[in-house]
């Protein structure tokens, strides 16, 4: 009894293993594979097939094509230039020798930050609005109404709030002439009348020093020798001269 009670249980484990499945992961497989892009039809110039599990690749064919032999585990990536890459593996596929595939790319999409192209401003625009630059009004002291209500011309002296007020009309000024000359500088450049970086713009306004009435009432011809004058100068201090 004992005897046959063994042979029964060689003859389970026997079955046991005659019914486990191969492993193919490590069997050597073709893949021919199709490359599409998601949007149109394009020729893949660049195409690089590359087996990531050891490091090696291959370059496809410009319509799209291409062929690889590796074994069944390895992972593919596919790369175009201007495309997101793609993957692909067979790993955890039924065996096949030969495998047909189809893939898509998607090209890669590209954010920019928004560029404003300004037109450039003639000679007669910015001569109009060089003439009505205006500071914008504040209360200021003066005798009269220092006279007729003292208590009002110390407040307006004195108050923090005044001066804020005052300091504020002196910026929003010198910024609206900072912007005029800005536009003139770009126009100058543009017309090569003078050869000033954008970058040095502020830095030359400041060297400028333009005075209010003169850049208010100059004429074409007077703002633009000073400012040619000045930017010589400009030029011969950044250079070292």
């Amino acid at each position: 009894m004992k005897k046959l009670l063994l042979i029964l249980c060689l003859t389970v484990v026997n079955l046991g293993f005659s019914q486990s499945k191969p492993n193919y992961n490590d069997s050597l497989v073709t893949v021919y594979g199709q490359v599409v892009d998601t949007a149109f039809d394009a020729g893949f110039f660049n195409m690089v097939i590359v087996n990531k599990s050891v490091g090696k690749g291959i370059f496809g064919d410009s319509d799209g094509s291409f062929t690889i032999t590796l074994k069944k585990k390895d992972e593919i990536g596919i790369s175009v230039v201007g495309y997101q890459t793609a993957a692909v593996c067979f790993k955890d596929s039924s065996y096949q020798s030969k495998y047909k595939i189809k893939v898509y790319l998607k090209p890669i999409e590209y954010t920019s930050e928004e560029v404003i192209v300004r037109p450039l401003k003639t000679l007669d625009q910015l001569k109009e609005e060089r003439a009505a630059i205006v500071k914008r009004e504040t209360p200021e002291v003066t005798v009269t109404n220092a006279i007729s209500s003292p208590i009002t011309a110390l407040y307006v002296a004195f108050s923090k709030r005044e001066k804020t007020k005052r300091k504020v009309a002196e910026m929003e000024f010198q910024d609206k002439q900072d912007d005029i000359v800005k536009e003139i500088l770009r126009l100058y450049v543009h017309n090569d009348i003078i050869n000033l970086k954008q970058s040095d713009f502020e830095e030359f306004i400041r060297f400028l020093h333009l005075n209010p009435e003169f850049l208010k009432s100059a004429t074409d011809y007077e703002l633009i020798t000073y400012i040619q004058g000045k930017y010589e100068h400009f030029k011969r201090l950044k250079e070292g001269y």
